[in-house]
């Protein structure tokens, strides 16, 4: 089921952590420091940026890195939040695919180093990305982004905080301010007994549901938080959302949950369009530099940008999930 080029990704991957036979029972920052020196052979290449600059927000000093492609100005901003399970990851690991929505889109984008967990559990995250929000609309990013244009996009647990902070966004009479949402395979369901998790989670498609329900822990604190739907955002009141693009991998463990987040968007009356893209696997937009159907998920997330960054909406529900091949067990 697994697209050739996903496949040599995910074998490098594993050969990566299989040098770290006790990787488990390492202290936290040694964890990190072997999961971004993982990923790094593949932030390698790719296009470069006019110009790439980082800075602090005002509320929470968080540190953003803004990739600025040049062209025309003023800019649409994307603040891109990295996956990572709350846990691992940062700015430096999604280096190259924030360079490549850079490099396709023409807005900048603004990486967001929000702070991890289990040192800083929900919702600390969600008010940093709101703070980066403030920040971009008050004109305090690079001179050139355009605070009126602003998507919040990530992958994986940056996903589920890109929608958490457009609800919380909603909720505090601010709806209006984000004007898109790019999800890329989130994890938005606490639960993990979805099909897909049973259908992929012994860990052969890199992210295992044991790790997933680890990564919940460290990222919640309070079991109660479980409950709440801006931890959870499968659980919330999905109307008065702005328009959403969801990227979801086939063969993930967090399939099904973005396929019903997608369902519920649109039941909703969010416009939304969603992607299921064959022969992939969780993180597979980081393999970019050797496989094709990464790149074209890149290209279909800038083609249904184009007419938001163009003033244009999107109107009304416009759901695309393309079908799965019968899984077997």
């Amino acid at each position: 089921m697994i697209d050739p080029d996903i496949r040599r990704f995910v074998g490098a991957i594993d050969r990566g952590y299989a040098r770290y036979p006790c990787f488990d029972s390492l202290p936290m920052e040694r964890k990190r420091s072997i999961a971004a020196a993982t990923r790094a052979p593949w932030c390698a290449g790719g296009p470069a940026v006019e110009r790439i600059s980082e800075a602090t927000t005002r509320r929470f000093d968080v540190r953003v890195r803004v990739y600025d492609p040049g062209g025309p100005e003023p800019c649409p901003a994307i603040a891109y939040m990295h996956g990572g399970g709350w846990t691992f990851f940062g700015i430096d690991t999604h280096d190259r695919l924030m360079r490549e929505y850079a490099a396709r889109t023409g807005a900048i984008v603004i990486g967001v180093d929000y702070s991890l967990a289990p040192e800083h559990t929900f919702p600390r995250q969600i008010e940093e990305v709101v703070d980066v929000v403030d920040w971009l609309s008050d004109g305090g990013a690079a001179p050139r982004a355009d605070g009126g244009r602003i998507v919040l996009a990530g992958d994986s647990a940056g996903a589920t905080l890109a929608l958490a902070a457009a609800l919380a966004l909603r909720d505090a009479g601010r709806p209006g301010i984000v004007d898109a949402l790019v999800l890329n395979y989130g994890a938005f369901d606490s639960e993990c007994t979805s099909d897909s998790h049973r259908h992929f989670g012994d860990g052969s498609y890199l992210l295992s549901t044991t790790e997933m329900r680890w990564m919940w822990e460290q990222y919640l604190g309070a079991d109660e938080n479980r409950a709440n739907p801006l931890a959870c955002p499968l659980l919330a009141e999905l109307s008065g959302l702005p328009p959403c693009f969801l990227v979801i991998a086939e063969s993930d463990i967090l399939h099904d949950e973005n396929v019903a987040l997608a369902a519920r968007l649109n039941a909703a009356g969010v416009p939304t369009q969603s992607i299921v893209y064959p022969g992939t696997v969780h993180g597979f937009l980081e393999a970019v530099a050797v496989a094709r159907v990464s790149g074209k998920a890149l290209e279909d997330t800038t083609r249904w940008l184009r007419p938001i960054f163009d003033g244009q909406s999107h109107v009304g529900p416009a759901a695309t999930v393309e079908p799965r091949d019968d899984r077997t067990d």
